[in-house]
């Protein structure tokens, strides 16, 4: 039942922001009002976007001191998620598949012929990894870095095997992922390292949940080339895969940031700048998370790493010109962004001076009528008008009259 509310929730939150979207669409830039909900709607459909903390600074003072190729430790308070070992070994007529398997059943199925994929979800259970670091000769400072999910996408080549590091950003339900708990459904950033050695592709994910299912059913039902071309053309297709997934988020933060060009001008809330905020931080994120992967491609496509063949960059070419792609893309965003951060403070401004110029006009209005009721309202003993029988109708006519031309001659300086 509590699944079923929030996927309720979200169908009318997601509704609600389509029909605020359909109106700006319709309307363009007319003056229209948004109701509180469809604003709400707008607010949270941008806050969806990521639902990992968007943490600018990555904490690293569990490894403070620590020597080169030592584990860092967990905190105990941290949610981790249980290792689960998945192998896929195939070739191009059989196809097996093995989940929660053992390193050395892992180990045994890599060293049989053909092309095997072995999936961990958990990089936290350090045993698990140094366990699989031994059976495969892992370097000390890989099996360092794949415990630590803070580090930059990179590439490092070793005598027999290549280890690449990269941000994967996937969508998420609810309840699905540790990181619904951080911040509801949407989008997730969780760090993937792919290590590429002699007929085998290691992969390694910080909890369960991955955009690699199309792969899977292609190697499962030998769609494509996948179960003709070796480990490899594995590696690419599950780093093209990613760089696709990258536009889903990238299409999101664009329709929002189509919404706001329009919102920003008619209804310049606070709330519109707050989610205007989440949207440029989300971006932020995002740039670091897909900006260094041109630079692990392009070491890819010119150093000889091991076991890439001719064939398979002319794959990762394709793979880098998308690449490109999301990051002209994200660049784009960015500025328009920046822009739309400058341009609701520009109509907040004019907002606050229309406010002004009526409340200048009111008061330069009873200027004039506040000198004649004090001008007759001063303690002499003699004055003239005074003794007239209709000088208060006189005078409210001489007010009516002041009031009158002002208010013509402001009309005329097109002040009003």
């Amino acid at each position: 039942m509590p699944n079923e509310s929030a996927d309720n929730g979200t169908e009318e939150n997601g509704s609600l922001l389509e029909r605020g979207a359909r109106r700006l669409k319709r309307e363009g830039l007319k003056k229209i009002a948004l109701t509180r909900a469809e604003v709400r709607a707008l607010v949270r459909g941008t806050g969806r976007l990521v639902t990992a903390p968007v943490r600018l600074v990555d904490r690293r003072s569990n490894t403070l001191g620590l020597p080169p190729g030592t584990m860092p430790t967990v905190s105990p308070d941290e949610p981790v998620t249980p290792a689960r070992l998945g192998v896929m070994r195939y070739d191009g007529d059989t196809f097996d598949e093995h989940n929660d398997v053992d390193v050395a059943t892992a180990r045994a199925l890599a060293d049989a012929p053909g092309v095997t994929w072995v999936n961990l979800d958990g990089v936290h259970d350090v045993q698990t990894v140094a366990a699989l670091g031994e059976a495969f000769a892992l370097h000390p400072l890989v099996q360092e870095d794949l415990v630590s999910p803070t580090q930059r996408p990179k590439l490092e080549t070793y005598d027999d095997h290549v280890f690449v590091v990269l941000k994967m950003v996937r969508p998420v339900d609810d309840g699905a992922s540790q990181a619904h708990e951080r911040g509801g459904t949407g989008h997730t950033i969780e760090q993937i390292a792919l290590i590429l050695g002699p007929g085998y592709v290691l992969s390694f994910q910080e909890e369960e949940g991955d955009v690699f299912e199309h792969i899977r059913q292609r190697i499962r039902t030998d769609g494509g080339a996948i179960r003709d071309q070796g480990a490899d053309y594995l590696l690419y297709a599950l780093l093209d895969i990613i760089i696709d997934h990258y536009f889903v988020t990238l299409e999101r933060i664009g329709d929002a940031t189509e919404l706001f060009e329009d919102l920003v001008f008619d209804n310049p809330t606070p709330k519109v700048q707050e989610a205007l905020s989440t949207l440029r931080r989300q971006v932020v994120v995002l740039r670091r998370a897909i900006w260094p992967l041109r630079e692990v491609l392009t070491q890819l496509l010119r150093e000889d790493a091991p076991g890439i063949t001719e064939r398979t960059q002319l794959y990762l070419r394709d793979a880098y010109d998308h690449l490109v792609q999301a990051v002209d893309v994200l660049e784009a965003l960015r500025d328009v962004l920046a822009s739309l951060a400058d341009l609701y403070l520009s109509a907040l401004s004019h907002k606050m001076n229309e406010v002004m110029k009526v409340l200048t006009v009111v008061g330069t209005l009873f200027i004039p009528l506040s000198f004649l009721t004090g001008l007759y309202g001063m303690n002499f003993a003699y004055i003239p008008e005074l003794q007239y029988q209709n000088g208060y109708f006189v005078l409210l006519g001489v007010m009516g009259l002041v009031t009158l031309g002002t208010l013509l001659y402001f009309r005329r300086k097109d002040w009003l």
